[in-house]
């Protein structure tokens, strides 16, 4: 039961008595009673109220002022409510005239009674008034709950939206708003009673697993009843004119659409009008597509049309702004022969390149040829049932290689997935600055391979596809892309493996052959057939390349030996030097006959001191000359001979890297008190504290790893780095930490996600995946990076999901329930 008085004043149909204080008929009030109407149907106009008003409007008119006048404060002293309970007109005006509330009749006693009114022989008048009070006492403590639910329900319901579900929880919540009480306190019975009541009476329907929804008419009902005007609203719908209209009744244009517009006004809430209003007027439909979509007659298409001004826009170009589910989604697609490719962009079948980069997608993730492209994509198309004109032939697939920007050839006339125009343009420039090389002749392989981790963060496979990657897209000064996968930089083959001779000979062709391998990547066995071919014949001697060297005078050695004043030069450096002094420097100086007379000699792409027994030493010694080291990246830092020499340095803990390039030697490190032992003690207790076959340094930290040499506060690259040194540790650089492996193999970052993966054998959502990444490891993957490296692996990405599946058949299971 409520006790709130507020709810008894407004809902109990007594209260309607204390309106004879406003000179409203106890007659009057007798007949409201017994018809259930309450003070609140007043206050609100309630369809009870609209419906009285319709045959009594003076006296409706007359109890709705009244009601407004009485207040709950008036309510609860008002004696007139004594009438609720028979007490005469009469009597209550005596309680009235001597200033009587309803409150003091709880304590009144007779001789108080006989003391306020003065007069005798009142004692039966006492006693009536008193009967009265107290059987005013019951009917005032009327269990109201059932009305007053009843009335914010019905209220509440009535603004529900057509097919706006609702459900006992959602009611009870906003009784709970209504009443200002708590939810624990709402009668759920009363709840149950309202919509067993009104799903009776059809004004509310119930549906299994969404609610109740209020009924409203619908067209199809509209248009099954009898109106005035009927006809022509039908004709208007089928799309004819006000003037066909009128002339074939007789009536002028403008009259016809006088009644139209009235007919119109007229129109009860119609349910399609209300779900559809919106849409309707923003969007541009036609009747085929809006039907389809909507699973609608075409009579609710036609009233819409009728009844409201259709939109302008695009329903194609603006999907993305409409609820529609998955399937309304195909059939605004099919209708307009459109679908959405793998970036969420709506595409026209008609653009034959965009469809065909689309399966590539999807089909072409790792290398295909022309044949299984052609096969795979085909039975897709008959699959969906697409237009057999999209078929793909041998030719029409070749083409569309050539023209895409989203395809990389791999080996043996293959092709893949590769959106070149998702690489950052810092990573180009790095790819251009790797060209930056001595005049000669390359492997593409040794760019490849001597650039692993930049070539995994590309998602490059192989040396042909890095060459067919610079050949198409990258455009380097110098550089001519030649027979697969070679290039030249400032020069032709024939011109570079001359200049060789004179720079090495007297060399053996074994040693040529090793020579070039290992500075320029060239295959041995190719190089050794194309030595021995005509053009190259009068060089060598008995398996041994020999040249006839420019004679060099004394005073050019004298010359020559006062210009070197470097320790190391690159063989280009030491021609630009000289040809300022002598001429044909090159063909007197770049060979180790005559740099052996200047105590210089040639090793690969430099020219060294002979007091250096070889470039690694050079190196070293350089890295370790100073306290500190900073790696400029010049030309002579990008050779393999310094990062060799800087690798070696810091896995033995000689060097530890404090900033980007910056370079701290154990001599400064152990000034500051810090040992060798001690950096290597560090590395194995960070080794020995992860369980995990991954982790990264960031990770160490969230599971609480501590050691004292942290105490000195040196950036979190100096701890990677030296627990990179460990040597049963394997390492993978990202663009923001480093990932570090136990499992004794090198890895790539693929195998590290399928292992983060695996961790879950439920779905996993693509940006939950990321957020992982980050809070767990510190790693912060670009998500179309994330997508190709996932798209690699056995398992499956769905992008209309965002979510990764241990493969594909657990997708089907887990969104079809197991059918395809």
């Amino acid at each position: 039961m409520l006790q709130q008085s507020k709810f008894h004043y407004l809902f109990n149909s007594y209260t309607l008595y204390c309106l004879l204080e406003f000179n409203v008929s106890k007659k009057m009030i007798d007949q409201l009673v017994a018809d259930d109407f309450v003070v609140n149907d007043f206050l609100t106009e309630s369809n009870k109220v609209v419906q009285l008003q319709a045959a009594k409007k003076a006296m409706t008119r007359k109890v709705m002022n009244a009601a407004a006048l009485l207040s709950i404060e008036a309510y609860e002293q008002s004696v007139y409510k004594l009438g609720a309970a028979g007490l005469s007109p009469s009597n209550i005006r005596l309680l009235v005239d001597h200033d009587i509330t309803y409150h003091q009749l709880k304590s009144m006693t007779y001789d108080i009674f006989f003391e306020r009114i003065g007069r005798k022989n009142k004692k039966a008048i006492f006693e009536r008034i008193m009967e009265a009070f107290r059987s005013c006492e019951d009917l005032f403590q009327a269990d109201v709950t059932e009305k007053t639910y009843h009335f914010y329900l019905h209220k509440y319901c009535e603004q529900l939206p057509p097919r706006h579900y609702v459900t006992k929880e959602t009611l009870s919540k906003e009784l709970s708003i209504q009443l200002n009480m708590p939810e624990t306190g709402i009668d759920v019975e009363s709840i149950e009673l309202f919509l067993h009541k009104k799903t009776t009476e059809n004004y509310l329907t119930f549906a299994p697993d969404l609610g109740f929804k209020r009924n409203v008419k619908t067209v199809k009902r509209l248009l099954a009843d009898d109106f005035k005007d009927k006809e022509i609203l039908i004709r208007r719908m089928n799309g004819e004119s006000l003037q066909q209209i009128g002339e074939s009744f007789n009536l002028s244009r403008e009259r016809v659409r006088q009644r139209e517009a009235k007919l119109l006004s007229r129109l009860p809430e119609l349910e399609e009008l209300t779900v559809y209003k919106d849409v309707f007027e923003t969007y541009d439909w036609d009747e085929e597509l809006f039907s389809a979509v909507y699973g609608e007659m075409a009579e609710v298409y036609q009233l819409l049309n009728v009844k409201l001004v259709r939109g302008e826009r695009s329903v194609l170009d603006s999907m993305g702004e409409l609820s529609l589910t998955e399937k309304q989604q195909e059939l605004v697609l099919a209708h307009c022969n459109c679908y959405i490719n793998y970036e969420k962009k709506v595409v026209s079948y008609n653009n034959k390149l965009a469809f065909f980069e689309h399966l590539m997608f999807h089909l072409g993730q790792t290398a295909v040829s022309n044949e299984e492209f052609n096969e795979v994509a085909n039975e897709y198309i008959k699959e969906y049932r697409l237009d057999p004109s999209l078929h793909f032939t041998e030719r029409s697939a070749m083409g569309l290689i050539d023209r895409s920007r989203k395809i990389i050839r791999t080996k043996s006339n293959s092709f893949r997935f590769y959106d070149v125009d998702k690489v950052e343009p810092e990573r180009m420039n790095h790819l251009k600055e790797l060209l930056d090389l001595d005049p000669g002749v390359y492997h593409m392989a040794k760019i490849f391979n001597e650039n692993e981790a930049l070539m995994v963060e590309l998602n490059i496979d192989s040396g042909h596809e890095l060459h067919n990657l610079y050949k198409r897209y990258i455009e380097v000064d110098g550089v001519t892309f030649t027979k697969m996968p070679e290039f030249c930089v400032q020069t032709s083959k024939k011109e570079f493996l001359k200049s060789l001779f004179y720079e090495l000979a007297p060399i053996s062709i074994e040693d040529f052959l090793a020579y070039v391998e290992n500075n320029y990547g060239l295959r041995q066995d190719s190089l050794y057939s194309l030595l021995y071919s005509k053009e190259y014949l009068p060089y060598i001697h008995n398996h041994f390349i020999k040249v006839s060297y420019a004679e060099v005078s004394e005073e050019e050695y004298t010359l020559v030996d006062s210009l070197l004043k470097n320790d190391l030069y690159t063989v280009q450096e030491l021609i630009k030097l000289g040809s300022e002094h002598i001429k044909d420097f090159k063909e007197k100086f770049v060979n180790n006959q005559a740099l052996m007379k200047l105590n210089y000699s040639l090793k690969g792409v430099f020219v060294l001191s002979r007091k250096y027994s070889s470039i690694d030493q050079y190196f070293t010694s350089l890295i370790l000359k100073n306290d500190m080291f900073r790696n400029t990246r010049s030309h002579h830092f990008k050779t393999n001979h310094f990062l060799s020499a800087l690798y070696d340095l810091e896995k033995n803990l000689d060097v530890v890297k404090v900033a980007p390039d910056v370079y701290l030697t154990s001599r400064k490190i152990e000034g500051a008190g810090i040992t060798k032992d001690e950096l290597a003690a560090y590395r194995d207790a960070a080794y020995n504290f992860s369980d995990s076959p991954y982790f990264t340094y960031y990770s160490l930290k969230q599971e609480g790893f501590e050691q004292e040499l942290e105490d000195y506060g040196f950036d979190a690259v100096f701890h990677e780095r030296i627990i990179w040194t460990h040597p049963k540790l394997r390492a993978l650089n990202t663009k923001n930490c480093t990932i570090f492996s136990k499992t004794g193999d090198e890895f790539t970052l693929k195998e590290f996600l399928v292992w983060v993966i695996s961790k879950d054998s439920e779905p996993l959502d693509l940006d939950v995946l990321n957020t992982r990444l980050k809070s767990e490891f510190g790693i912060d993957l670009n998500k179309d990076k994330l997508v190709r490296t996932i798209q690699n692996t056995a398992f499956y990405y769905s992008r209309e999901m965002n979510k990764v599946y241990q493969d594909k058949e657990r997708f089907y299971e887990t969104i079809y329930s197991g059918e395809r």
